[in-house]
């Protein structure tokens, strides 16, 4: 089996966690920097005892730094990075700032790197400050503030879904055109990832290997929010089809929204997995207090643990609405993971404009598993972009294909109701479900079963 690389830090152990997540996917452990093979190095003084990784910040003590190593520092502002994953994908990142190094005295070698300054054999300069495009991607996420369109419409006394769903959807209708989504530039995190990735691999002279979902290389979970009665009665047909193609789903559902059937989730439940989906629909979750939130959540759960006779596991916000206090909140209830923040959406709800947490990968977020909704989901791309069902089946094998080659984790999210499983669609369906098992290097399966899958014991031989 192989081993870990051992990597040292130098800096703030609140700084270490943002590399220790971004790692995460590869066989690398943090240790003493005594036993590491290399040392990253970042916003504290810079020792040289190891091989070592500097990533840049704003210091005064930073930029003297680079000075001593006669160098000049240079910056750049939303400079477009690029960095390979394979040899048919590559993943972009626009950082808020690029830091570029000129050596005062040079000596006929051009540094060509578009992501690090090797400076000699023990010695290597980032040009992106890890800890703050982290921050800037990821805070939004957690403490962002909704848009004025969606704080209206979800502050009134009566539900949004009291407006007609053609009326919902103009509301969120995009003008741009969806079929050339380039999603390479939409994984800004696994951007980042890849980025200190290949400088720890340039350092050491020798690739890091990537840990595996229970054998596999890439993980695949489908997974549907059934918003009302209808696309309840219509889930079971739904089941049918893909236990065709021996595959399980995870069904979310709102515990008070519309009468369940008692049967019918119990059957969905001992097929797959059942997951809270709010109570009742509601688009203000992100507005409650702490307790009337965890008051919520805690009932919903009791409540669908009784009805499904099994135990949940996991939540999906109702709108993909997503907050640092839900996660808060969520894991104060008892739920496992949360599965609610998109990894990307042309127009999503709650800012009303393009959003993502960029990674295709789980992340550990307030002490809770988030599972991002890692492909477009089936609303955005029939109701925002108004691609047709055969279109947006296509766009989904486009995307998969994409965190394949990343080796992440593909989140599918469609709605029963919804027209992508009208009759005359089903055998759209059908052939998505065919040509997406036909990768075996896929691991199909549900999303509580990957919780601490990704882990050094599922190393490759």
């Amino acid at each position: 089996m192989s081993s870990s690389v051992r990597i040292g830090f130098q800096g703030k152990f609140s700084h270490r966690q943002f590399f220790e997540e971004l790692l995460s996917p590869w066989a690398v452990s943090f240790t003493d920097l005594e036993q590491a093979e290399a040392v990253i190095t970042y916003d504290c003084e810079v020792k040289c005892n190891n091989k070592s990784i500097v990533v840049p910040h704003e210091s005064l003590d930073f930029k003297k730094w680079v000075r001593q190593q006669n160098l000049q520092l240079t910056k750049n502002h939303r400079k477009l990075i690029q960095t390979d994953i394979s040899e048919r994908a590559c993943l972009a990142i626009q950082p808020q700032e690029f830091y570029d190094y000129t050596p005062l005295q040079t000596a006929g070698n051009e540094e060509l790197s578009k992501t690090e300054f090797l400076l000699n054999d023990q010695l290597l300069l980032l040009k992106v400050d890890i800890v703050k495009e982290f921050e800037s991607i990821v805070n939004p996420a957690l403490y962002g503030k909704p848009s004025k369109t969606y704080s209206l419409l979800t502050g009134l006394p009566i539900r949004y879904d009291t407006a007609p769903r053609r009326l919902r959807n103009l509301i969120l209708h995009s003008r741009k055109d969806g079929r050339d989504i380039n999603y390479g530039e939409k994984l800004p995190l696994d951007a980042l990832r890849f980025v200190l990735v290949r400088a720890i691999e340039r350092l050491l002279e020798k690739n890091l290997v990537r840990k595996k979902w229970k054998g596999a290389s890439n993980c695949c979970l489908i997974t549907h929010d059934i918003d009302t009665e209808q696309g309840l009665h219509r889930a079971n047909s739904v089941r049918k089809l893909e236990e065709k193609y021996n595959l399980q789903s995870a069904w979310y559902i709102p515990t008070k929204h519309y009468p369940l059937n008692c049967a019918m989730v119990r059957e969905l439940a001992n097929h797959g997995e059942v997951g809270v989906h709010g109570a009742k629909h509601s688009g203000n979750l992100t507005r409650l207090s702490g307790q009337r939130l965890f008051s919520q959540l805690w009932e919903a759960k009791q409540r669908l643990e009784k009805i499904s006779n099994c135990t949940i596991h996991g939540f999906r916000s109702p709108l993909l609405q997503h907050s640092s206090m839900l996660l808060e909140q969520l894991k104060r209830s008892g739920y496992a993971y949360d599965t609610s923040i998109p990894t990307w959406e042309p127009r999503h709800p709650q800012t009303m404009s393009p959003f993502g947490i960029g990674t295709v990968f789980p992340l550990h977020l307030h002490g809770l598993t988030e599972i991002p909704v890692s492909i477009i989901q089936d609303h955005q791309l029939l109701y925002v972009l108004g691609l047709k069902p055969k279109e947006t089946l296509s766009q989904w094998l486009s995307f998969m294909n994409l965190v394949r080659e990343i080796g992440g984790c593909s989140v599918l999210l469609s709605h029963p109701e919804y027209k992508l499983f009208d009759a005359e669609n089903l055998c759209l369906y059908e052939e998505f479900l065919n040509a997406a098992t036909a990768d075996k290097k896929s691991w199909f399966t549900i999303p509580r079963n990957i919780l601490g899958c990704l882990d050094i014991s599922s190393l490759a031989e």
